[in-house]
């Protein structure tokens, strides 16, 4: 009985020495007496540094012969081309769809030319700097 009691003292004497302790530690900057300084904020507006990559090799473009064949000059053409190039070989289009593959260039020289545009826009947009307003 009596060594519970005394395990009991220890303790409580341990429990009060930690909690003062702990009430230093968390407490000690409050107990020298100068207040915060005040914080401010500020807003600054940093520009960001975005790489640009060069732009791509232009296209070199190979030369193309398109020959117009039809039943009236078939058997001359013929001849000809086997005089000149050796082998004859035939890729046939309709009038449609040789209209179809000409609409389809066009298109993608459209897309083309207006993504170039939003890529010109873009490294224009990070590359210069803004411009600030004129202070009086």
């Amino acid at each position: 009985m009596e060594q519970q009691q005394i395990y009991g003292v220890r303790s409580w004497g341990k429990a009060v020495a930690m909690t003062a302790l702990v009430g230093l530690f968390l407490g000690g900057c409050s107990l020298r007496g100068t207040p915060e300084t005040e914080i401010k904020v500020v807003t600054k507006i940093v520009p960001t540094t975005i790489p640009t990559v060069a732009q791509p090799k232009p296209i070199q473009l190979n030369d193309t012969r398109v020959w117009v064949v039809t039943a009236e000059n078939l058997d001359q053409f013929i001849a000809d081309f086997k005089e000149q190039y050796g082998e004859v070989a035939f890729v046939a289009l309709s009038m449609r769809d040789y209209e179809n593959l000409a609409l389809n260039i066009g298109d993608l020289k459209r897309y083309i030319n207006q993504q170039k545009e939003i890529i010109v826009y873009y490294e224009k947009a990070v590359t210069e700097e803004p411009k600030e307003p004129e202070k009086k």
